[in-house]
């Protein structure tokens, strides 16, 4: 069984920022990025389109590609994986569209394509002229894994207050991060696979002033854990850890572990691959001790693996 390619949902109202974020995404991210939507708008093509059975693809820059449907997006997305094997799937609604009838799609008819993470983009300055948020609004917020409350430059400190509030009490659970221009780290959309090169802690960069200081650090599991205990433990993290991906082997395998914003999806993972997961989160160097012996203690003992240095 082969993993399939994670899928990210992005979402928003109409002028909320989405396409900007869409290219800073692509633009920033080192994944290699197929960007799904209805149409290719404003998002900028370099290249030429070539045309599927289910969908139209443009490249970008960076090695991306651009696809927007022709047909069934069930058939679309296994068409994309076949045809540019991308590292991540991002799918934009449009922005009169309720994510909720395409997480039903995917989880029903996509499941072994894991949802990394609904991204929600909230226009501040809107939201603090027009609070009565309408029903589609409130099930694009409600719905986030992430929000992204943009446009802060366009607000005063008391409307941008006003406008967490408002946010806060759709949605307390996702992470809250504002932005001017969506300039958010895309560490915090898609996780970071631990790479063998890759060592130390790295400070994830957002443009949004009064944002939560996010950090990361990254830590080896190379012994093989229970994996009743690693649910469990993983289920009771503390609310400042936001994001966690990675790799981990139980006795059946190995697995891949995607954690954002509370829920968390192990997928089987058949190929070799570095073990180890990176923790992304808010002041989170101050939690690596525990995490870490949190961890440690999902080690099965007897493994003889735990004998290496």
């Amino acid at each position: 069984m082969a993993l399939k390619t994670p899928i990210v949902i992005l979402t928003g109202y109409l002028g909320s920022g989405k396409t900007t974020l869409l290219q800073r995404l692509i633009s920033l991210s080192d994944r290699r990025l197929a960007v799904v939507m209805n149409e290719f708008g404003e998002l900028a093509v370099d290249a030429r389109v070539v045309a599927g059975k289910n969908i139209k693809i443009a490249e970008l820059q960076g090695g991306c590609v651009c696809c927007s449907l022709l047909g069934d997006f069930e058939a679309a997305v296994r068409e994309i994986v076949e045809t540019v094997g991308p590292d991540e799937i991002v799918v934009e609604t449009t922005g009169l569209a309720e994510p909720d009838a395409l997480i039903g799609d995917i989880q029903e008819n996509l499941p072994d394509f894991p949802i990394d993470a609904v991204v929600t983009v909230v226009d501040a300055d809107t939201t603090v002229r027009f609070p009565s948020i309408g029903h589609t609004g409130r099930i694009q917020i409600e719905r986030a894994d992430l929000l992204l409350l943009n446009k802060i430059d366009l607000v005063t400190d008391e409307q941008r207050r006003k406008a967490r509030e408002i946010v806060w009490r759709i949605n307390p659970s996702a992470l809250q991060i504002e932005t001017v221009r969506c300039g958010v780290d895309p560490a915090l959309i898609f996780g970071r696979a631990l790479r063998k090169e890759e060592e130390g802690v790295r400070e994830l960069k957002n443009e949004g002033a009064h944002s939560p200081p996010m950090e990361s650090f990254q830590l080896r599991t190379d012994r093989t854990l229970d994996r009743e205990r690693f649910e469990k433990g993983t289920g009771s993290f503390p609310p400042q850890v936001y994001r966690a991906k990675g790799f981990v082997r139980f006795p059946e395998g190995v697995f891949l572990f995607n954690f954002v914003a509370g829920r968390s999806e192990l997928t089987p993972f058949p190929d070799e691959c570095a073990l180890g997961l990176v923790f992304i989160g808010e002041k989170i160097l101050t939690l690596q001790p525990v995490i870490e012996e949190q961890i440690a203690d999902c080690a099965i003992s007897s493994d003889p693996s735990s004998n290496r240095s």
